[in-house]
């Protein structure tokens, strides 16, 4: 009975509940701008931030203890400092800690999910935390996606780039070599991005406009000129309405804009005996899909949805440790 408590324990606590606990209090940290200081002045006392920010220091010190405790915050006297492991978090990692909580509410409400009590983007019941999927993803995606997506509109001599989907502009500020255009429906992200695009003093060259990528035929006049065009992971969004829906959007682009490449990132819906033979955040990322009711699809179905559109030329890069696809339509 006690070696099966001790295998027991390494596989609930250890290698499944840690993980859990951990995460919603590194997210919490995060949210409140604890590792940010961190960063910032080297060392931190948390009854100091507390007080400064009006949280309860009780609480922020019981968090700072357990990060510790699990060597992921190292101590300097009274205050906390940044180890190699919780640099690593912070400087690197966080992006994954925000998308995550992007979808958090779903975790929260899985029970009145799965009885069917609970309805995803029905009404008020439940929505995912959209600026923090925003945040997450852009974050994630600059660190591998946005430099492969550059090196792709590069080689195509494109000088003015359209990303749609664009979030707060985040690969047109880390493109900074073009002219950058980018729409979103989201009010609070565009608006958020154009005080980023400001403070990094590039108003000069991008400008960011409220836009469904549904209505891209509709773009303002300034925009029909570009000749290059991004979508990052936007595309199965629009497939949750059916295949028609992208259909008939890729068909509005190449009206709008004909000859103009456009890039397109997208994860392959790996099986789940492909995901098990090598577990990632595929997996998760494919549930958290599931749970907001939202479509993934093999790269196969991608290219069958590509010819049914009358795609002339599809070229394809495909990153197995990622479970990502990057499509160059012409």
């Amino acid at each position: 009975p006690m070696l099966r408590l001790l295998r027991a324990y390494r596989v609930g606590w250890q290698e499944t509940i840690s993980g859990y606990c951990n995460t919603r209090v590194v997210q919490t940290l995060f949210n409140v701008g604890f590792f940010d200081e961190l960063q910032e002045k080297g060392a931190v006392r948390p009854e100091t931030f507390a007080e400064e920010h009006d949280l309860d220091p009780a609480i922020l010190q019981g968090l700072c203890d357990s990060l510790y405790a699990q060597r992921l915050l190292d101590r300097n006297g009274a205050g906390f400092t940044l180890n190699p492991k919780g640099r690593l978090l912070a400087e690197t990692a966080r992006g994954w800690f925000d998308l995550v909580y992007g979808y958090e509410p779903m975790y929260h409400s899985l029970d009145g999910l799965l009885r069917k009590e609970i309805n995803y983007g029905r009404g008020k019941d439940l929505y995912r935390h959209a600026d923090y999927v925003a945040k997450g993803s852009g974050e994630i995606e600059q660190l591998i996606y946005f430099p492969m997506a550059a090196d792709i509109l590069s080689k195509s001599g494109c000088r003015k780039v359209l990303d749609m989907g664009c979030g707060d502009g985040t690969f047109l500020r880390h493109k900074a070599d073009v002219q950058g255009f980018g729409i979103d429906l989201e009010p609070d992200a565009i608006e958020d991005g154009k005080k980023l695009v400001e403070a990094a003093g590039m108003a000069d060259r991008i400008k960011l406009f409220v836009l469904d990528v549904n209505q891209v035929d509709q773009v303002p006049e300034e925009l029909r000129h570009i000749d290059g065009a991004t979508i990052f992971f936007v595309l199965h969004e629009i497939l949750t309405s059916g295949e028609d829906a992208v259909i008939r959007f890729l068909q509005s682009f190449r009206r709008l804009f004909p000859g103009v490449p456009l890039v397109v990132f997208e994860v392959h819906r790996a099986t789940p005996e492909e995901m098990r033979k090598r577990p990632g955040m595929a997996v998760h990322y494919t549930l958290w899909h599931d749970l907001s009711k939202q479509t993934l699809v093999s790269r196969e179905r991608w290219h069958e949805i590509f010819r049914k559109a009358g795609v002339a030329s599809v070229e394809e890069e495909y990153l197995e440790f990622a479970k990502t696809c990057i499509f160059t339509l012409r």
